[in-house]
């Protein structure tokens, strides 16, 4: 029996905590870099930039056709409990966290290149699930991802339709 999570309730809580750490990485390495918060606010936003339009080209293509090509939920699926799914999905953003703070002793300025990209990611993930959310209201269904423990490789988890009172 295969448990799966509502995608848009992972996209949420990675997206949310992503973009905060984002925000926060480039917050802490803007007062702790010297010759002034230009040099961690700039690299921050052009990372952000850059990165969060390749992301939105180059998954939202994929991440769109799976979601409207989902197949019917197995009878068989377990949903997965909440604190499982905060633990799974909030796991990206502690790792960006953790590598932001590591990089904030090391080498202040890719500290906002990684909090560029930690926000860029969870911005589009924030984006993907606006356009989700938005799809499961049209055709009444709530799309289902797979839940594994690792958070990553998200291209490979099978989705799912579940038609809404189910």
């Amino acid at each position: 029996m295969p448990a799966a999570s509502p995608i848009s309730r992972d996209l949420a809580i990675d997206g949310w905590g992503l973009a905060g750490v984002g925000v926060a990485g480039v917050v802490a390495a803007s007062i702790v870099i010297e010759g002034g918060a230009g040099r961690a606010i700039i690299p921050f936003i052009i990372v952000a930039l850059v990165f969060g339009l390749a992301q939105v080209v180059v998954s939202g293509g994929w991440l769109r056709n799976a979601v409207r090509d989902a197949p019917p939920a197995p009878a068989d699926l377990v949903p997965e409990p909440d604190s499982a799914t905060l633990r799974r999905a909030a796991l990206p953003a502690v790792i960006a966290l953790v590598l932001i703070i590591i990089a904030l002793f090391v080498w202040v300025q890719f500290a906002a290149l990684l909090a560029g990209l930690a926000f860029a990611a969870g911005m589009t993930d924030l984006r993907s699930r606006q356009w989700i959310v938005a799809l499961e209201r049209s055709e009444g269904v709530t799309i289902l991802r797979q839940a594994a423990w690792l958070p990553f490789a998200t291209a490979r988890k099978p989705l799912w339709a579940r038609a809404d009172g189910d």
